[in-house]
């Protein structure tokens, strides 16, 4: 089968993989489409996360093939969506029901650089156990929108705000959107989007959403409650820590691979709390295909392209271009 692979000089290239037999237990997914998270990006560039060899990609929506010895519940045909975190659901972080930080999820898991071959192929052999049924109402496009809209909706059950909270989400890309519609979707009503990116600044606008320009941001007498930062960066993560108010929340949503240089005094001072978010839960995860069934998620504004798994290295340099109105590229072997 054709796949692709991140190169020795980091390109992404076309070749030949062996399609793989599932193994007790596992499922063979033919995959329709794989959506380019903006971690696929970043990591591509450092050998540590993506060594060389590394078939990415861990948004995908497809149908099942063939599945292995003991799989129940599943047959060829069925439609699916894939959890790409392989959580264990057998270790002492799972067992407590914290199944998000399971430390065997990312090494075992597919598309994640380290773990096993992604969703930038036709077809990827998965765990029985990252299988989520997609119904009827959501579309295989809309399918490859689960895994990034759970990471948002991990993100906001984590701030605990109320209604009347002032919230600012910093990045106006798929998760930085994501999280401010599912903040709307929760009745928070108080929620500005801020991106130094005009294009997807404007698109956020055409979605309703409030949106504020960078230059602008802190003339508000309301000084956040929370703050998102879906931008991550070094430079957001300070804007976020001087911004928020005394017994603020900072959620760092988007990852920075620069290290933050984060001055104590306002964080100590403010009594400011900061958390990281990743990955989440497998409620959370079934609570994102709930979400797009009931039509909350406007699908159709953020997938903006679709384009051949071959022609993956483009899609990449489309979506990092300075100032590309790209936001989310789905990729279709």
């Amino acid at each position: 089968m054709r796949a692709v692979r991140v190169a020795e000089d980091r390109r992404l290239v076309g070749f030949d993989l062996a399609a793989g037999e599932p193994g007790p237990g596992q499922v063979l997914v033919d995959v329709a489409y794989c959506g380019i998270c903006g971690s696929d990006l970043h990591f591509r560039d450092v050998p540590e996360l993506f060594p060389a060899g590394t078939v990415p990609g861990h948004e995908f929506s497809g149908r099942v093939a063939a599945v292995g010895d003991g799989v129940s519940g599943w047959s060829a045909g069925d439609r699916v969506c894939v959890l790409p975190f392989a959580q264990c659901g057998a270790c002492e972080v799972c067992l407590a029901g914290e199944e998000q930080v399971c430390p065997h999820a990312v090494s075992r898991g597919v598309g994640l650089g380290t773990g096993r071959p992604g969703g930038y192929a036709e077809r990827v052999v998965v765990d029985e156990r990252m299988l989520f049924a997609l119904p009827e109402s959501v579309d295989d496009r809309a399918g490859t929108l689960v895994e990034p809209l759970a990471v948002a909706i991990r993100a906001v059950d984590l701030a605990g705000l109320g209604e009347n909270d002032p919230v600012l989400v910093l990045g106006a890309g798929p998760i930085g959107l994501l999280t401010a519609l599912v903040l709307r979707h929760r009745g928070i009503r108080r929620t500005v989007v801020c991106s130094r990116n005009a294009a997807r600044a404007r698109r956020a606008a055409a979605l309703g959403l409030d949106v504020v320009a960078h230059d602008d941001i802190g003339r508000d007498a309301s000084a956040p409650a929370c703050v998102f930062d879906c931008a991550g960066s070094p430079s957001s993560a300070e804007t976020a820590v001087e911004l928020l108010r005394p017994r603020g929340r900072l959620l760092l949503v988007g990852l920075s691979l620069a290290p933050l240089q984060l001055a104590a005094p306002p964080i100590v001072i403010k009594e400011l709390e900061i958390r990281g978010v990743i990955t989440y839960s497998r409620r959370q995860f079934q609570a994102a295909i709930d979400l797009l069934a009931a039509g909350a998620i406007p699908v159709e504004e953020l997938i903006t392209e679709v384009m051949p798994l071959s022609e993956a290295e483009a899609a990449f340099q489309a979506l990092s271009a300075p100032g590309s109105g790209q936001l989310k590229i789905l990729l279709a072997p």
